[in-house]
């Protein structure tokens, strides 16, 4: 029984080994499928978010435009007086 024990513990130590180490891939795994979800979702967010900072930019550069039309319909009426 002596001569087996050493045998018996290796082989319970190998296997508790093997067990860690397949928790630690499986959650490894599932850690990663999460990141990869979250990564899509935000990179659908920032095309949302890119859709919409390209319209302000429309708004903005037609204000621009309306603004200088302002200025110079101001500056001909200030000319005519």
């Amino acid at each position: 029984m002596d001569k087996h024990l050493p045998q018996v513990a290796v082989t319970v130590a190998l296997l508790a080994q093997g067990a860690a180490v397949i928790w630690t891939v499986s959650s490894m795994v599932g850690s990663i499928e999460k990141t990869s979800n979250d990564v899509s979702q935000m990179q659908s967010r920032m095309s949302d978010y890119e859709d919409e900072m390209h319209q302000a930019e429309l708004v903005v550069t037609r204000i621009d435009a309306n603004l200088e039309a302002i200025r110079g319909a101001i500056d001909l009426m200030v000319a005519a007086r």
